[in-house]
């Protein structure tokens, strides 16, 4: 076995599916690789091309899965720069692109257990920098040659962090076995800088809108995007499925309840929204409980194509906002207040929202009873939203759209006022959104009150009857249709 870049420290043996460490020793067998997952990707094992005014070669990938989430995994592959013998880590991640490499000499990290997503963490003249995510994973597969990567099959902690302008990190505390704790910082990258020699683009291939059967009642679901989608829900018969193989298989898993109300843009349905073009393929209905009474909302997941990913649009008594996710590092919480691209965002409300139903197609593993907490922050322009849960932190910018725009942006009737089913909220889905709790409803409530409360004080002044004959006129600003 040979190395042909200085820079890796383990190889897969193409023969045996052996991963092979590379030691002061000489090799030393580490454990035996599963096969790979049939991910697509314009990246291969021995891809060449340009990146920038540098040549590079793929030189190995590695496919991992979170710890309690099989059958989801992600790959990450390692590039080499032969002219000047330096090496970075390319993912895809919804929608996006990262580079990564190792830290040498990181400054002190902190321990795992000290970690909770949203904290900021200094790491000196690196910069600061907010935890995205604290969790656990392990490698399912791998090819080619790599830098020191975890034993096959073992569960290792890692921490993700996100900085201002895209800047991304993450922590990797090792495997305890020969893998010590590592800092990998980077950030997302444009994919027009890189040229392949194939003349490729890189972006993730466009999915072919395919399509599988519910395991339940063999009704034929379309997959939009069966390469990022974990979960569907069958919008026939709600039955909740895993998707297996990437869109080629279906296990069932149980069942949701029936809708509560009609989305108002249909699954499936194409539109150009702010020069966009935009598919639905989700829908959810969130709720959160406040002082006694629920309160919910509607979302909508948009899929914008390989490029730009995902948008949320957010429904609550007839108002709409378009959710655009950003990275965690670009707000910064300071106690009441937000900032976000150097405006100032005051604290609205923080709420405890819950999945009450859901259908379609999703990116993650979405379940009934899923609940986050959802802090939003209003501001210039919208609402900035932090929702954390689940070991995660989730950042968006909600900016308001007129329900006549969304009606020309889809084709579809002007969508109506308001919906029934109680007083809502916006916070949405992965993203977040913010609402006031339905103060027109509650203002509505309270001047009905006070009229019946008027109605009683003159009966009891009047001539002793029950104050129906008093002739008190109730305008046309407090009651009637």
């Amino acid at each position: 076995m040979t190395f042909k870049f200085a820079g890796a420290r383990a190889q897969v043996c193409k023969f045996c599916k052996f991963l092979v460490a590379r030691t002061d020793r000489g090799l030393a067998t580490v454990g035996k690789v599963a096969d790979l997952v049939e991910l697509p990707s314009p990246l291969a094992l021995g891809v060449l091309g340009r990146w920038g005014q540098q040549r590079f070669e793929v030189e190995g990938r590695v496919q991992l899965d979170r710890e309690g989430a099989p059958g989801a995994p992600w790959q990450e592959f390692f590039v080499g720069f032969p002219e000047t013998g330096d090496w970075t880590w390319i993912a895809f991640a919804q929608g996006r692109w990262y580079a990564t490499r190792a830290v040498p000499n990181p400054p002190p990290l902190p321990g795992i257990h000290q970690l909770r997503p949203g904290m900021q963490i200094n790491l000196g003249q690196l910069g600061a920098f907010t935890v995205a995510e604290v969790g656990r994973r392990r490698v399912v597969s791998a090819e080619g040659e790599l830098p020191q990567v975890a034993r096959p099959g073992a569960v290792t902690p890692y921490a993700d962090l996100g900085g201002p302008n895209g800047a991304f990190g993450t922590i990797d505390y090792g495997d305890g076995a020969g893998v010590p704790t590592q800092l990998f910082l980077g950030r997302q990258f444009d994919p027009q800088t890189i040229r392949l020699d194939s003349g490729q683009p890189l972006e993730m291939p466009q999915a072919q809108a395919g399509a599988v059967d519910c395991p339940n009642c063999g009704g034929s679901l379309p997959l939009v995007a069966p390469g990022t989608t974990e979960r569907v829900v069958c919008k026939y018969c709600g039955t909740t499925s895993d998707v297996k193989e990437h869109g080629k298989l279906l296990q069932a898993i149980g069942q949701a309840p029936r809708p509560p109300v009609e989305p108002y843009v249909p699954l499936g349905k194409e539109g150009q929204l702010r020069g966009n073009k935009v598919i639905c393929i989700g829908f959810v209905v969130r709720g959160c409980t406040v002082d006694g009474e629920r309160y919910r909302w509607r979302e909508y997941l948009l899929y914008a194509g390989p490029t730009l990913a995902y948008f949320w649009l957010i429904e609550e008594e007839g108002r709409w906002q378009l959710v655009t996710t950003v990275g965690p590092g670009d707000v910064q919480v300071q106690g009441s207040s937000a900032v976000y691209r150097g405006q100032h965002y005051t604290l609205k409300q923080s709420v405890q929202a819950q999945v009450e139903y859901v259908i379609g197609e999703f990116y993650w593993k979405v379940e009934i009873g899923e609940a986050v907490q959802a802090t939003e922050y209003s501001g210039p322009g919208g609402n900035v939203s932090v929702e954390s849960g689940q070991g995660e932190i989730n950042t968006s910018f909600c900016q308001p759209m007129d329900g006549k725009e969304l009606a020309l942006a889809f084709g579809l009737p002007p969508p109506p006022a308001a919906f029934g089913g109680g007083a809502l909220a916006s916070f949405g889905g992965d993203s977040g959104s913010g609402s006031s709790f339905g103060v027109g409803r509650i203002l509505v409530w309270a001047i009905v009150v006070l009229v019946v409360i008027l109605l009683l004080a003159v009966g009891e002044c009047g001539d002793g009857s029950s104050g129906t004959s008093g002739g008190i006129y109730v305008g046309p600003g407090f009651g009637g249709k």
